[in-house]
């Protein structure tokens, strides 16, 4: 039952940021029509500047629309160029564990067990977005 109502408040969480607007910290520009997608800052070979940053966390719905979102807000902030990152980090632990111990006919007893540990991971999207000079 605890699982079920962890599993219930993720799945929350999940829909309120599937619904959300990235955040955004830089400069604006004039709105662009198109923004080239990079995985690297070494993928850039024009010469550009730097206008900002945001970054997408929390249970985003899908990674497709999380970098259609993130090409949504480089259009409305003028980026001529988006580099995206997928980052991936472990925020809790989850251990689960049963023990059965048991008499013998010799009045001896034997127990075992048996656990697991599970991380739970978060997966985050940086982007930097940029302008060609």
């Amino acid at each position: 039952m605890k699982v079920l109502i962890h599993l219930l408040v993720i799945l929350f969480i999940a829909l309120l940021a599937a619904c959300s607007k990235p955040s955004y910290f830089g400069k604006t520009f004039s709105p662009t029509e198109n923004v080239d997608i990079y995985l690297d800052k070494t993928d850039v070979k024009r010469n550009h500047i730097t206008m900002g940053s945001t970054k997408l966390a929390k249970g985003f719905g899908s990674i497709d629309a999380a970098q259609q979102k993130v090409i949504e807000l480089g259009k409305s902030k003028g980026a001529d160029g988006v580099i995206m990152n997928l980052t991936e980090e472990v925020v809790s632990t989850q251990q689960n564990g049963t023990a059965v111990a048991s008499k013998t006919k010799k009045e001896k007893i034997m127990a075992t067990n048996s656990s697991s540990t599970t991380d739970i991971k978060q997966k985050s999207i940086v982007a930097t977005f940029i302008k060609y000079e």
